[in-house]
């Protein structure tokens, strides 16, 4: 069984964010949604699927959906930078997980990236990440997660404990930078990194 490593980007309530990020990803956000838009040819009809467009379109088209139970979901985040000429510059996808738990009135959740701990865990990641690319661009009709990921994904998912709430038609993480919206059957969580400039995005899937 792989060992894999799920560290987590938002669980507990992180220390105070600086108001300047707040206020970069106000600023950041509508410029590089536009611009991976125009790269996607998002507003155009489309044959297949893009899950970028989901992102770049999830302000429109997404909603704060209600959440019941306790749901683990996997899925694929990318850094995407302005570039030139109005084009964006996206990173290699990793794969990344999603806690959204229903708790009395409350929702909690949780993001975090899986990471390999060797060369083989590395391995069955990079062919994952490719296969949910073929799946959510309707290249593939399903995706099945390894035993191990399915397995901690289980036990993790319980510990989910940042709490969340509605705003702007989204789910957000109080006190962190970002909104989380169900596009059809996904989830596209659009955020800030830490450091340095572009938004972190992400789509899930059950």
């Amino acid at each position: 069984m792989l060992a894999l490593t799920l560290t987590l980007i938002l669980s507990q309530t992180p220390p105070a964010i600086p108001a300047e990020v707040f206020q970069r990803f106000e600023v950041e956000r509508p410029l590089v949604l536009e611009a991976l838009a125009t790269t996607y040819a998002c507003q155009k009809p489309r044959r297949k699927p893009e899950p970028l467009c989901d992102v770049a379109l999830s302000q429109q088209r997404g909603t704060a959906a209600d959440v019941r139970g306790r749901n683990a979901l996997v899925g694929l985040t990318w850094i995407v930078k302005r570039g030139k000429a109005g084009k964006v510059v996206v990173s290699e996808p990793w794969i990344s997980s999603l806690a959204l738990n229903e708790d009395g009135t409350r929702v909690l959740g949780a993001l975090s990236r899986i990471d390999p701990e060797n060369a083989e865990e590395a391995k069955t990641l990079t062919q994952l990440a490719k296969d949910y690319e073929a799946f959510f661009k309707g290249r593939k009709a399903n995706v099945t997660p390894p035993d191990s990921i399915r397995a901690g994904l289980a036990i993790w998912s319980k510990s989910a404990n940042h709490p969340m709430e509605k705003k702007d038609n989204a789910w957000v993480f109080k006190g962190a930078p970002g909104a989380l919206r169900k596009v059809g059957e996904r989830w596209v969580m659009v955020g800030m990194p830490k450091a340095g400039e572009g938004l972190v995005v992400s789509v899930f899937t059950p």
